[in-house]
């Protein structure tokens, strides 16, 4: 493979690195589709609570909020 630690796992900077990345992405995707879409968002909001999930509302809030200050 061309990443460089073939037969290894990835380090753990890269595994930080990429878990970050997504995580805010998500974010950012998540609050544009409350702005663009919000239907949507509340039925993922919806089958999260419904499968024992609770709690991703809140958090996705707290995100928003806490990226305005």
């Amino acid at each position: 493979c061309c990443c460089g630690w073939e037969g290894a796992s990835p380090p753990t900077s890269a595994v930080v690195w990429s878990y970050t990345k997504f995580k805010l992405n998500f974010t950012y995707t998540t609050y544009t589709m409350q702005k663009r879409f919000p239907s949507i968002l509340e039925v993922y909001y919806k089958s999260n609570e419904w499968s024992g999930i609770h709690g991703i509302r809140e958090n996705d809030q707290m995100m928003w909020l806490s990226s305005k200050n």
